[in-house]
């Protein structure tokens, strides 16, 4: 008698992150002093430490821009494709382009 093969909505995520999900050493605090203004570039870097307002792991190195600057978040256009998605995410999770 064998066991169901699991499946879902959650199966293997883990197993796909691991390598976007994984950091060796602490980060600092510098990010929360950028200054981010609509229409900057701006890269998307996963920070596993931070959970909050966690981007999908597709976005995970891609350019977005700048389209709007909250308190802690950034709303940023990012071109997956043809079609250009808004992404709402902290700043733990994206840094300039170009830095």
């Amino acid at each position: 008698m064998t066991t169901k093969k699991p499946s879902g909505h959650s199966h293997g995520f883990m197993h796909k992150a691991r390598s976007v999900m994984t950091k060796d050493r602490v980060r600092g605090v510098s990010f929360l002093l950028r200054k981010y203004s609509p229409g900057d570039k701006a890269l998307v870097i996963i920070d596993p430490s931070q959970h909050k307002a966690l981007p999908h792991r597709r976005y995970h190195g891609k350019v977005g821009t700048v389209q709007a600057v909250g308190r802690r978040t950034v709303t940023l256009d990012v071109k997956l494709g043809n079609k250009t998605k808004t992404l709402i995410t902290r700043l733990d999770h994206i840094k300039p382009f170009g830095v």
